[in-house]
């Protein structure tokens, strides 16, 4: 089961993702995602994935979807500040440079900056 909550800034919105995202959780996860980014435009998307506490390829690979997706419109998902076990899933599918990262906030600034 996951939660997420989004906040909107300036010129990007940040998605702050909790609990665990599986194979059960991969349709639900997909349409709230969609949901989120249909009411939050934005040019980028923080997902602030620091309280993640579990994340499967099913999850990954939405993100992976919505991603390519949004990159086919010029936006595109920042993983902010992702947990050690979600690291390891983006290196074990051969993509952990799809994603940009930061691991702070004020990475998180400069990234904000980069939209406007």
């Amino acid at each position: 089961m996951f939660e997420i909550e989004a906040r909107d800034r300036d010129h990007y919105a940040v998605f702050r993702i909790t609990g665990e995202i599986g194979l059960a959780d991969a349709v639900d996860f997909t349409h709230r995602m969609q949901e989120l980014l249909a009411s939050h435009p934005a040019s980028q998307y923080l997902l602030d994935l620091n309280q993640v506490s579990r994340m499967d390829n099913a999850g990954l690979g939405v993100l992976v979807s919505l991603s390519t997706s949004l990159q086919g419109r010029g936006r595109r998902f920042v993983l902010l500040q992702p947990r050690p076990h979600v690291m390891q899933l983006l290196g074990n599918a051969h993509i952990e440079s799809f994603f940009p990262t930061c691991d702070s906030e004020a990475e998180l600034k400069r990234f904000g900056k980069a939209a406007q």
